[in-house]
Order: structure tokens, then C-alpha cells, then sequence
């Protein structure tokens, strides 16, 4: 089995709860994607996940011919992901550190809303666990552009696919490793 396909079986497996759920959105929806489970829980899976990701910028830097100086997202989600990628790349050679949004400004010490360095200019990868709106990783994406970086991809591990997606999404290039409909079919 390759590494994509263990991966999707595992979350398939670990992180689908099948119940009555009230989403971030609000939204009520008969099933969860808790991909902590898997990201936090579960060490393999959360390395197969960072050679994805890993694999999916190096997609985005041939793509579009350009370097990834830095990858971020919104805490809590994107946490295990973010070390997780970072740390795969140094085993590649390659630095890629890793910053982290808060939700709000923090009210003591550096009052930052961004944990990590951004030098202006730099080229930012934002991830995320889940996308079911999209509004963690715009949050995650208007800051960094705020703090001079150029969000050249958003990428989720799971996008849910639904239909109220924020159309200000659409303003960034973004893709998913997984999507809903592929996980509930396994």
C-alpha cells in the first residue's frame, strides 16, 4: 500500500465520528472530522502526512517556479502538521520553518498575533486539517499577507467539499491531500 492510500485509510478509520456534530461554521452535519485523532494521536500517520504536504510544495514550487520560504496556519489545527512538515523537510535538507496565527492578538509579552519569523517578501505555504468554510485558513492567510508575506498555496488535509465555501477563498490558489467523499467511501 502507498503512502497516500495508508494514510486515507487511517483517517477514514480514526478521525470520521459518525453522530450529530455542530461544525465551527454552525452548520450541523451527521458526521466529524476530528483530525487531531490522527495528527496528534497517531505517529505514522502524522509522518505520512507530512511527506504529502512536503511533496505537494515541492508540486506547487515546480509548478509555479518559484522557492517556499515558510509555512503557517491558524493554531490549534494546523499545529501538529506544521512541526510535522518542518521537521520532514530538515530530514530533507531543506529549512522550512514554520509559523503560527493565533486567533487574536495576544493581550501580554509581544502582543503578536503571528508566532515565528516572516521576513516580507517571503513565499508562505498556509495549511490546515480540515476546510469546511475555508474561514481558519483565510484568517491564517490575511495575516501573513499583513505581515508582508506572499500565500502562494493554502492546502488542507481533508477539505469536507461543502457548498458555503467563503468565495474570498477563491482569491487564493488552494488544494487538499484528501476529500470528504474520498474518505466516507472507503
Amino acid at each position: 500500500m502507498d503512502d497516500r492510500a495508508e494514510l486515507r485509510d487511517i483517517i477514514a478509520k480514526d478521525a470520521i465520528l459518525r453522530g450529530d456534530f455542530t461544525l465551527a461554521s454552525g452548520r450541523r452535519s451527521d458526521y466529524y472530522l476530528d483530525c487531531k485523532k490522527v495528527t496528534l494521536c497517531n505517529p505514522r500517520a502524522l509522518a505520512l502526512a507530512a511527506r504529502l504536504v512536503f511533496d505537494k510544495i515541492k508540486e506547487v514550487e515546480r509548478d509555479k517556479h518559484l522557492h517556499v520560504d515558510a509555512i503557517g496556519g491558524l493554531t490549534s489545527g494546523a499545529d501538529p502538521l506544521l512541526i510535522a512538515v518542518s521537521q520532514y523537510a530538515l530530514r530533507q535538507g531543506r529549512k522550512l520553518p514554520a509559523f503560527f496565527v493565533r486567533d487574536e492578538q495576544k493581550s501580554h509579552g509581544t502582543k503578536r498575533v503571528i508566532e515565528g519569523e516572516i521576513p516580507s517578501g517571503q513565499n508562505v505555504v498556509i495549511l490546515d486539517d480540515v476546510m469546511t468554510t475555508g474561514s481558519s485558513l483565510l484568517k491564517a492567510a490575511h495575516s501573513a499577507r499583513e505581515a508582508g508575506a506572499k500565500v502562494v498555496q493554502v492546502l488542507v488535509l481533508v477539505d469536507r467539499e461543502e457548498q458555503d465555501r467563503s468565495p474570498d477563498l477563491e482569491a487564493y490558489d488552494w488544494a487538499s491531500i484528501f476529500t470528504v467523499s474520498e474518505l466516507l467511501a472507503s
